[in-house]
Protein backbone atom coordinates (compact mmCIF):
# COMPACT_ATOMS: atom_id res chain seq x y z
CA UNK A 1 0.00 0.00 0.00
CA UNK A 2 1.57 3.55 -1.01
CA UNK A 3 0.52 6.73 0.29
CA UNK A 4 -1.10 9.24 -2.36
CA UNK A 5 -3.09 12.06 -0.29
CA UNK A 6 -4.52 13.47 2.87
CA UNK A 7 -7.69 15.36 2.77
CA UNK A 8 -10.69 16.88 4.48
CA UNK A 9 -14.19 16.32 3.44
CA UNK A 10 -17.02 18.83 4.05
CA UNK A 11 -19.16 17.37 7.14
CA UNK A 12 -16.71 15.04 7.60
CA UNK A 13 -14.91 14.65 11.05
CA UNK A 14 -11.18 13.33 10.67
CA UNK A 15 -9.02 12.82 6.84
CA UNK A 16 -9.92 10.79 3.92
CA UNK A 17 -6.78 8.77 2.72
CA UNK A 18 -6.02 8.03 -0.60
CA UNK A 19 -3.67 5.32 -1.36
CA UNK A 20 -2.93 3.19 -4.11
CA UNK A 21 -2.67 -1.14 -4.23
CA UNK A 22 -0.24 -1.58 -7.41
CA UNK A 23 -2.85 -0.01 -10.08
CA UNK A 24 -6.11 0.67 -7.86
CA UNK A 25 -6.55 3.70 -6.48
CA UNK A 26 -8.48 3.28 -2.54
CA UNK A 27 -10.06 6.35 -0.45
CA UNK A 28 -10.93 5.16 2.89
CA UNK A 29 -12.03 6.67 6.18
CA UNK A 30 -12.29 6.13 9.58
CA UNK A 31 -14.02 6.97 13.25
CA UNK A 32 -11.34 8.25 15.67
CA UNK A 33 -11.57 4.73 17.99
CA UNK A 34 -13.06 2.21 14.86
CA UNK A 35 -15.32 -0.79 15.79
CA UNK A 36 -15.97 -3.77 13.82
CA UNK A 37 -17.70 -2.39 11.29
CA UNK A 38 -16.52 -1.86 7.56
CA UNK A 39 -17.88 -0.87 4.30
CA UNK A 40 -16.44 -1.51 1.30
CA UNK A 41 -17.84 0.27 -1.71
CA UNK A 42 -17.19 0.21 -5.47
CA UNK A 43 -16.57 3.14 -7.67
CA UNK A 44 -14.77 4.64 -4.97
CA UNK A 45 -14.06 7.55 -7.19
CA UNK A 46 -17.68 8.76 -6.74
CA UNK A 47 -18.12 7.87 -2.64
CA UNK A 48 -16.13 10.41 -0.90
CA UNK A 49 -13.54 12.80 -3.63
CA UNK A 50 -15.68 14.95 -5.48
CA UNK A 51 -12.65 16.10 -7.14
CA UNK A 52 -12.93 12.90 -9.47
CA UNK A 53 -16.53 13.44 -11.21
CA UNK A 54 -15.77 15.50 -14.08
CA UNK A 55 -18.32 17.87 -14.32
CA UNK A 56 -19.44 21.88 -13.50
CA UNK A 57 -17.74 21.85 -9.92
CA UNK A 58 -21.11 23.37 -8.71
CA UNK A 59 -22.78 20.68 -9.44
CA UNK A 60 -20.72 17.94 -8.30
CA UNK A 61 -22.80 14.89 -5.67
CA UNK A 62 -20.82 12.25 -4.60
CA UNK A 63 -22.43 9.18 -2.12
CA UNK A 64 -21.72 11.07 0.86
CA UNK A 65 -21.18 7.96 2.46
CA UNK A 66 -19.00 8.07 5.20
CA UNK A 67 -21.37 11.22 6.92
CA UNK A 68 -24.30 9.18 6.21
CA UNK A 69 -22.68 6.58 8.36
CA UNK A 70 -21.98 8.89 11.12
CA UNK A 71 -25.43 9.50 11.44
CA UNK A 72 -27.27 6.11 10.81
CA UNK A 73 -24.69 4.76 13.62
CA UNK A 74 -25.65 7.32 15.84
CA UNK A 75 -29.21 6.56 15.61
CA UNK A 76 -28.64 3.00 16.32
CA UNK A 77 -25.84 3.70 19.29
CA UNK A 78 -22.90 1.79 17.53
CA UNK A 79 -20.01 2.97 15.95
CA UNK A 80 -19.33 4.28 12.15
CA UNK A 81 -17.97 1.81 9.79
CA UNK A 82 -14.72 2.09 8.48
CA UNK A 83 -15.27 3.26 4.75
CA UNK A 84 -13.03 1.67 1.81
CA UNK A 85 -13.95 3.12 -1.70
CA UNK A 86 -12.36 0.99 -4.35
CA UNK A 87 -11.82 2.67 -7.59
CA UNK A 88 -12.40 1.05 -10.45
CA UNK A 89 -9.96 0.55 -13.56
CA UNK A 90 -9.56 4.14 -14.90
CA UNK A 91 -11.38 4.78 -17.85
CA UNK A 92 -7.79 6.42 -19.83
CA UNK A 93 -5.75 3.16 -18.84
CA UNK A 94 -9.15 0.80 -20.26
CA UNK A 95 -12.31 2.39 -21.93
CA UNK A 96 -13.74 -1.41 -20.80
CA UNK A 97 -12.02 -1.29 -17.31
CA UNK A 98 -14.99 -0.94 -15.49
CA UNK A 99 -17.24 -3.08 -17.46
CA UNK A 100 -14.84 -5.41 -16.63
CA UNK A 101 -14.25 -5.27 -12.84
CA UNK A 102 -18.39 -5.15 -12.41
CA UNK A 103 -19.54 -7.39 -14.87
CA UNK A 104 -20.16 -11.17 -12.62
CA UNK A 105 -17.57 -13.19 -14.76
CA UNK A 106 -19.24 -16.71 -13.47
CA UNK A 107 -22.07 -15.32 -15.08
CA UNK A 108 -21.24 -13.60 -18.30
CA UNK A 109 -18.34 -15.69 -19.63
CA UNK A 110 -19.82 -16.45 -22.65
CA UNK A 111 -21.18 -14.45 -25.62
CA UNK A 112 -24.73 -15.88 -25.40
CA UNK A 113 -25.15 -14.50 -21.24
CA UNK A 114 -25.37 -10.91 -22.90
CA UNK A 115 -28.58 -9.06 -24.03
CA UNK A 116 -27.69 -7.51 -27.54
CA UNK A 117 -28.73 -3.92 -25.83
CA UNK A 118 -25.61 -2.61 -24.19
CA UNK A 119 -27.09 0.99 -23.13
CA UNK A 120 -23.94 2.63 -23.21
CA UNK A 121 -22.06 0.10 -21.00
CA UNK A 122 -19.74 -0.60 -24.19
CA UNK A 123 -19.02 -0.37 -27.55
CA UNK A 124 -17.35 -3.58 -28.51
CA UNK A 125 -18.47 -6.62 -29.98
CA UNK A 126 -19.07 -8.79 -26.55
CA UNK A 127 -15.74 -11.78 -27.98
CA UNK A 128 -13.32 -8.91 -28.01
CA UNK A 129 -13.58 -8.74 -23.51
CA UNK A 130 -15.45 -11.31 -22.40
CA UNK A 131 -12.17 -13.47 -22.17
CA UNK A 132 -10.88 -10.91 -20.07
CA UNK A 133 -13.16 -10.24 -17.19
CA UNK A 134 -11.71 -9.10 -14.07
CA UNK A 135 -14.59 -8.79 -11.20
CA UNK A 136 -13.32 -12.55 -9.62
CA UNK A 137 -9.41 -10.93 -9.70
CA UNK A 138 -11.49 -7.78 -7.90
CA UNK A 139 -12.84 -9.51 -5.45
CA UNK A 140 -10.08 -11.27 -4.33
CA UNK A 141 -7.92 -8.13 -4.22
CA UNK A 142 -9.98 -6.59 -2.17
CA UNK A 143 -10.45 -9.53 0.54
CA UNK A 144 -7.00 -11.04 0.57
CA UNK A 145 -5.26 -7.67 0.14
CA UNK A 146 -7.19 -4.41 0.59
CA UNK A 147 -9.52 -4.25 3.65
CA UNK A 148 -6.60 -6.70 5.85
CA UNK A 149 -3.98 -3.90 4.96
CA UNK A 150 -6.42 -0.86 5.83
CA UNK A 151 -7.74 -2.21 8.75
CA UNK A 152 -4.19 -3.70 10.42
CA UNK A 153 -3.27 0.41 10.27
CA UNK A 154 -5.99 0.80 12.59
CA UNK A 155 -5.41 -2.60 14.45
CA UNK A 156 -9.04 -3.07 13.67
CA UNK A 157 -10.74 -6.87 13.51
CA UNK A 158 -12.40 -7.94 10.07
CA UNK A 159 -15.87 -9.31 11.18
CA UNK A 160 -17.69 -10.83 8.33
CA UNK A 161 -21.35 -10.14 10.12
CA UNK A 162 -20.40 -6.58 10.62
CA UNK A 163 -18.45 -6.33 6.79
CA UNK A 164 -21.12 -5.05 3.92
CA UNK A 165 -20.74 -4.28 0.21
CA UNK A 166 -21.91 -1.62 -1.87
CA UNK A 167 -22.31 -0.77 -5.45
CA UNK A 168 -24.73 0.64 -7.49
CA UNK A 169 -24.77 -0.03 -11.41
CA UNK A 170 -22.52 -2.15 -12.61
CA UNK A 171 -21.53 -2.05 -9.10
CA UNK A 172 -24.76 -2.70 -7.70
CA UNK A 173 -24.24 -6.29 -9.44
CA UNK A 174 -20.94 -6.12 -8.35
CA UNK A 175 -22.60 -5.76 -4.92
CA UNK A 176 -23.93 -8.94 -5.05
CA UNK A 177 -21.57 -11.00 -7.26
CA UNK A 178 -18.88 -9.93 -4.41
CA UNK A 179 -21.17 -11.66 -1.40
CA UNK A 180 -21.59 -14.43 -3.76
CA UNK A 181 -18.05 -14.94 -4.58
CA UNK A 182 -16.97 -14.15 -0.30
CA UNK A 183 -19.71 -15.26 1.54
CA UNK A 184 -17.56 -15.86 4.19
CA UNK A 185 -15.82 -12.37 4.22
CA UNK A 186 -19.05 -10.54 3.35
CA UNK A 187 -22.78 -10.96 5.08
CA UNK A 188 -23.88 -8.06 3.93
CA UNK A 189 -24.98 -6.29 0.39
CA UNK A 190 -26.12 -2.96 -0.38
CA UNK A 191 -26.89 -2.90 -4.26
CA UNK A 192 -28.38 0.27 -6.17
CA UNK A 193 -29.83 -0.27 -9.27
CA UNK A 194 -28.34 -3.24 -10.10
CA UNK A 195 -27.10 -3.38 -14.11
CA UNK A 196 -29.68 -6.28 -14.91
CA UNK A 197 -30.15 -5.39 -18.42
CA UNK A 198 -26.69 -6.75 -19.84
CA UNK A 199 -28.42 -10.37 -18.88
CA UNK A 200 -31.69 -9.74 -17.94
CA UNK A 201 -33.70 -12.18 -16.29
CA UNK A 202 -31.55 -14.90 -17.06
CA UNK A 203 -28.79 -13.13 -14.92
CA UNK A 204 -30.95 -11.84 -12.59
CA UNK A 205 -32.42 -15.92 -11.66
CA UNK A 206 -28.47 -17.23 -11.71
CA UNK A 207 -27.60 -14.57 -8.96
CA UNK A 208 -30.49 -15.06 -6.70
CA UNK A 209 -29.93 -18.82 -6.88
CA UNK A 210 -26.37 -18.44 -5.89
CA UNK A 211 -26.84 -16.02 -3.28
CA UNK A 212 -25.86 -17.21 0.45
CA UNK A 213 -29.05 -19.21 1.78
CA UNK A 214 -30.78 -17.13 4.12
CA UNK A 215 -29.89 -17.17 8.19
CA UNK A 216 -26.74 -15.40 8.13
CA UNK A 217 -26.98 -12.84 4.85
CA UNK A 218 -28.92 -9.62 4.33
CA UNK A 219 -29.30 -8.22 1.11
CA UNK A 220 -30.79 -4.71 0.17
CA UNK A 221 -31.95 -4.03 -3.49
CA UNK A 222 -33.37 -0.49 -5.11
CA UNK A 223 -33.92 0.90 -8.40
CA UNK A 224 -35.59 4.46 -9.14
CA UNK A 225 -38.33 4.84 -12.11
CA UNK A 226 -36.51 6.87 -14.28
CA UNK A 227 -34.47 6.72 -17.15
CA UNK A 228 -32.29 3.51 -17.21
CA UNK A 229 -33.67 2.07 -13.95
CA UNK A 230 -37.72 2.45 -15.64
CA UNK A 231 -35.64 -0.41 -17.42
CA UNK A 232 -34.62 -2.97 -14.51
CA UNK A 233 -38.10 -3.29 -13.28
CA UNK A 234 -38.80 -6.60 -14.87
CA UNK A 235 -36.14 -7.90 -13.85
CA UNK A 236 -35.59 -6.63 -10.47
CA UNK A 237 -39.06 -8.30 -9.76
CA UNK A 238 -37.78 -11.52 -11.19
CA UNK A 239 -35.03 -11.04 -8.40
CA UNK A 240 -37.31 -10.30 -5.79
CA UNK A 241 -39.74 -13.39 -6.22
CA UNK A 242 -36.71 -15.20 -6.54
CA UNK A 243 -35.06 -14.25 -3.35
CA UNK A 244 -38.09 -14.70 -1.24
CA UNK A 245 -38.86 -17.89 -2.53
CA UNK A 246 -35.50 -19.07 -1.21
CA UNK A 247 -36.87 -18.09 2.41
CA UNK A 248 -35.35 -14.00 2.32
CA UNK A 249 -38.05 -12.29 4.34
CA UNK A 250 -38.70 -8.77 3.65
CA UNK A 251 -37.51 -6.20 6.52
CA UNK A 252 -35.89 -8.98 8.26
CA UNK A 253 -33.05 -9.87 5.87
CA UNK A 254 -34.16 -8.35 2.81
CA UNK A 255 -35.79 -5.14 1.43
CA UNK A 256 -35.94 -4.37 -2.37
CA UNK A 257 -37.26 -0.87 -2.42
CA UNK A 258 -38.68 0.76 -5.82
CA UNK A 259 -37.53 4.80 -5.47
CA UNK A 260 -40.51 6.90 -6.81
CA UNK A 261 -38.78 9.11 -9.38
CA UNK A 262 -35.38 8.23 -8.77
CA UNK A 263 -32.72 8.17 -11.23
CA UNK A 264 -29.62 6.69 -12.28
CA UNK A 265 -27.26 9.55 -10.25
CA UNK A 266 -25.24 9.98 -7.59
CA UNK A 267 -27.16 12.12 -5.71
CA UNK A 268 -30.37 9.76 -5.98
CA UNK A 269 -28.41 7.11 -4.29
CA UNK A 270 -26.96 9.68 -1.77
CA UNK A 271 -30.60 10.28 -0.71
CA UNK A 272 -31.03 6.57 0.06
CA UNK A 273 -28.10 5.57 1.21
CA UNK A 274 -29.14 6.17 5.02
CA UNK A 275 -32.28 3.61 4.35
CA UNK A 276 -29.69 0.68 3.21
CA UNK A 277 -27.22 1.81 5.83
CA UNK A 278 -29.88 1.49 8.51
CA UNK A 279 -31.00 -1.90 7.43
CA UNK A 280 -27.26 -3.09 7.96
CA UNK A 281 -26.07 -1.08 11.46
CA UNK A 282 -29.53 -1.42 13.15
CA UNK A 283 -28.80 -5.24 13.34
CA UNK A 284 -26.06 -4.32 16.45
CA UNK A 285 -28.04 -1.65 18.11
Amino acid sequence: MIDIEEFQVRGLPGIVYKVRFGDRTVDYWAPRNPGQQILVAHDGQNVLDKRNIGINPHQRATWELAQSCIRIAEKNLVTPPTVICIYHTPYAEDSLGRLKDYTPAAYMNQKDNWLSESYGVYAQEVETFIGNLTSDQLIDEITEVIVPQIAARFKQTINPQRTALLGASMGGLAAIYGVIRKPDFFRTSLSFSPHWVIGGNTLAAKMMQDFPSPGKHRLWMSRGTKGLDALYKESQDFADRSIRERGYRDQTDLITKVINRGAHTNSTWARNVPAALDFWLKEWK
